[in-house]
């Protein structure tokens, strides 16, 4: 192990930048890029920590480059220019002798162990079988060589982009190395974070799952809400169909009804005008027999109708004088009606004068609040005016239309005066005329 660790310190650390940089920001921003090494400027613990976090992270940075590099040993077996240009003569040839000890299990120290000797010879060549003590020399030397470090990373980008690529699982290694690099990310940023930065990542995790928790649960309600509104949807949609084949069935009847009863009228009405012709040859010969008797009767009438006409040119003289009575009369109520119709005019000139006053107030109060309450006022403003427009109109529809019913009453009283003036006037002029042939 001690060799491994002074083959692998050869390594650039990938800790050095961001930990530089993470010292740079917050010693440059509390202390000026203050050297740590120093007795003044830190205690003996901050410096403890600043070795201790440098430590761990050049551990993890070696186990994460391993695994990329375990990860890339099939691809750089194939790559034998490279690392013949790399590697030494020595370390190739060891190399090539451990890949022949892998790739032949009869040659590997396994066989020591005769269950796997059994397995072996029964054509078990299984991964159990396989396994070789010299793979760990095998990584102490790819180890040892930083050269290699720019062609494994490309190798790790590259299966990287493939998987992203295509889409499909991440492969178990891949996956390995993924959560080790975040885990080792998280480390760095573990030790850089002070213990009060930590508290208030917990205090404002700990808000956040309250809010999500809250936030889960309304999503809950509103999915169950969701459920049953669609399974009364679908329930009412299912009620619409049933009802809606129904009507379809009883429209299917109902035409089949028609078609029937309609030619049941038509057959009906063919009978129906047969009889009635005949039924009006019989009633045209009653018509005759009663038309003789009907002139009969209307000579008859005749003579009474001019008895009832003298009765009622009397009664129509005592009806004249009845009504130009009540043309003196109405007369006297029109006049008074006439001034009760000016009264009401210049009520609602009064109220439309009252009504235009408290307009202009309302422009005035409106314009001295409106630099303090734009919106409340608006608002107000808005209400007040309908209020006042809805007042106005209903007013003064209420003035105009108890006007015009007296007007148009008094109107029919004069139409029904005039006519009956006329009536009386031909009357008399009808009177007169057989009074001077007499």
């Amino acid at each position: 192990m001690d060799t491994q660790s002074s083959g692998t310190l050869q390594s650039p650390s990938t800790y050095s930048g961001s930990s530089k940089t993470g010292s740079s920001k917050s010693g440059g921003t509390e202390r000026g890029e203050e050297d740590l090494t120093k007795d003044n400027v830190a205690s003996p613990i901050d410096l403890e920590c600043h070795i201790q976090a440098e430590r761990i992270t050049k551990i993890l940075d070696e186990a994460v480059y391993k695994t990329k590099l375990a990860l890339c040993l099939s691809n750089l077996v194939q790559e034998y220019r490279t690392l013949s240009s790399i590697l030494t003569t020595q370390h190739m040839d060891d190399l090539i002798f451990i890949f022949e000890q892998y790739d032949n299990p009869l040659f590997s120290t396994s066989l020591l162990n005769m269950a796997a000797m059994d397995d072996i010879k029964g054509g078990d060549v299984s991964l159990k079988n396989r396994l070789n003590p010299e793979l760990g020399h095998l990584m102490y030397i790819m180890n040892s060589y930083p050269a290699l470090r720019t062609k494994v990373e490309e190798m790790i980008q590259e299966m990287k982009a493939e998987f992203i690529e295509s889409g499909e699982v991440v492969a178990p290694g891949l996956e390995y190395l993924l959560v080790l690099e975040q885990f080792r990310d998280l480390m760095v940023r573990q030790m850089d974070t002070t213990a009060a930065e930590e508290l208030t990542a917990k205090i404002n995790t700990r808000k956040l799952e309250g809010s999500n928790e809250k936030l889960r649960e309304k999503i809950r309600e509103y999915t169950e809400n969701l459920k049953t509104e669609s399974k009364r949807f679908e329930e009412t949609m299912a009620m619409k169909a049933d009802i809606i084949s129904k009507l379809e069935k009883e429209l299917a009847l109902l035409n089949y009804e028609a078609d029937v009863k309609l030619k049941k009228k038509i057959l009906d009405s063919d009978r129906q005008m047969v009889l009635a012709t005949r039924a009006h040859i019989v009633k045209n010969e009653v018509l005759l027999e009663e038309e003789v008797e009907s002139r009969e009767m209307y000579e008859n009438l005749l003579r009474v109708h001019l008895i009832d006409e003298k009765n009622q040119r009397a009664r129509r003289f005592k009806v004249e004088t009845q009504l130009l009575s009540w043309l003196q009369k109405y007369d006297l109520e029109m006049g008074d009606k006439q001034v009760e119709l000016d009264e009401f005019t210049e009520k609602y000139e009064d109220e439309m004068e009252k009504c235009e006053n408290l307009e202009i107030k309302l422009a005035e109060q409106d314009k001295e609040y409106i630099p303090l309450m734009a919106e409340r006022e608006e608002e107000y403003h808005q209400e007040m005016t309908e209020k006042l427009n809805k007042f106005k109109v209903e007013h003064a529809a209420r003035v105009i239309q108890m006007a015009w019913r007296d007007v148009l009453a008094n109107r029919a009283e004069k139409k029904k005066l005039k006519k009956l003036q006329k009536k009386m006037q031909a009357a008399q002029a009808a009177a007169e005329k057989k009074a001077a042939k007499k």
